[in-house]
């Protein structure tokens, strides 16, 4: 998940003022808005219990905060859990954005012995925070239940309800955990993106999308032929259906390429790739380019990415295919490309010091190779 930028009015420079992290979105402002909020609804409410759980948060990071907050909501809620969960949806009105989270965390980590109750309020919890990561548990224990509630959700007049239903039963959901039965069988959940792949909502269409692109990672070919035969639909948007086989396109995967209309089999000469500069330091940019020329007859449209092969602390390789364009390229045209990336450590990559290997692709083929070294920066 990325970071949100805490108010920076640099423009197009580089920001003088470091990201905030997300976790600092949930601390005690938070909290004592939702005792406000507890306190107002229900004055019974326990406030001083619940608004104690600030002084653990600074240690904590973002889900974990969530998890807290959750956990004390539930012990100073009372212990029947319908009447607790009746005061969650009540303070859910009077609040938005994260401060709701730990609401949808209470019906996740407290709610599964009441499947009705919880998947009712799921619906009304989620017009408010998304409450994706919450389904989950209810789809493993209560499959029928939970999809006959989705699929409800799928044709719902709010969008964020719509959205639902599509992120709840993504395969490889980010932060989610992993649901047995719809990685067993993905038709599960694309019985209910069929509900909606005509959705207004750019967002539900999105997820949609996202949802596809799990499936493709095991069931090529199944995502191949839903967005094939959705493709020969006008009212179906075409940004989704390209969002949906990215990772399809970055494989090289003929047939979905042949949906997107992309040369299959490039007929190019490549006459140089070039990365530099040749030694860098971590945080340093690299530039590359390259020269191509058509071989063919007719236009090709071709996707161009690039390829980092990556040395690891341990000794192996970690491959990473990155975006770099697309051209239709005339008969016999000859195009100059240049391409930039920052070398720079990130939440999902560490780097190594060595020599990186770069691989142009062309119509997902290796067509020139390069490489650049990553010196030690301890040296």
């Amino acid at each position: 998940m990325s970071e949100v930028a805490s108010g920076c009015a640099c423009a197009r420079e580089v920001c003088c003022v470091m990201p905030e992290p997300l976790k600092n979105m949930l601390s005690h402002p938070e909290v004592e808005l939702l005792a406000d909020g507890l306190e107002k609804a229900h004055p019974q409410f326990d406030r001083t219990s619940f608004v104690a759980v600030s002084d653990r948060l600074q240690a904590l990071e973002l889900k974990d905060r969530i998890n807290a907050i959750a956990d004390q909501l539930a012990a100073s809620l009372p212990d029947d859990y319908p009447t607790a969960l009746g005061m969650v949806v009540d303070v859910s009105a009077s609040v938005s954005g994260f401060v709701a989270w730990p609401l949808c965390s209470f019906v996740e980590r407290h709610g599964s012995e009441h499947p009705d109750e919880s998947l009712a309020a799921i619906e009304t919890l989620t017009q408010v925070m998304s409450c994706e990561f919450a389904i989950r548990p209810f789809l493993d224990r209560y499959l029928d239940e939970a999809m006959e509630a989705v699929r409800s959700w799928a044709v719902h007049d709010i969008d964020t309800v719509r959205r639902l239903a599509s992120e709840g039963t993504r395969p490889l959901l980010p932060w989610g955990p992993r649901v047995a039965a719809l990685t067993a069988d993905p038709t599960l959940g694309l019985e209910v993106l069929e509900l909606l792949r005509y959705d207004p909502s750019e967002d539900v269409r999105r997820s949609v999308a996202n949802h596809l692109n799990d499936v493709a990672k095991a069931h090529p070919d199944l995502v191949v032929e839903t967005v094939k035969r959705w493709s020969e639909d006008d009212q179906v948007d075409p940004a989704m259906i390209r969002h949906a086989l990215r990772t399809l396109i970055k494989q090289g995967n003929p047939s979905a390429m042949e949906v997107l209309g992309f040369t299959t089999e490039a007929k190019v000469t490549v006459e140089n790739l070039s990365v530099s500069p040749a030694s860098i330091s971590l945080g340093d940019s690299i530039e590359m380019r390259a020269t191509l020329v058509s071989e063919s007859d007719v236009v090709q449209k071709l996707v161009i990415d690039f390829v980092i092969h990556h040395p690891t602390a341990q000794g192996k390789v970690s491959t990473k295919v990155f975006k770099w364009t697309t051209v239709d390229l005339d008969p016999g045209q000859r195009i100059d490309l240049r391409k930039s990336r920052k070398i720079a450590t990130a939440s999902t990559r560490k780097y190594t010091a060595g020599v990186h290997v770069v691989e142009l692709l062309v119509a997902g083929q290796v067509a020139a190779e390069t490489s650049f070294d990553l010196r030690d920066s301890s040296s």
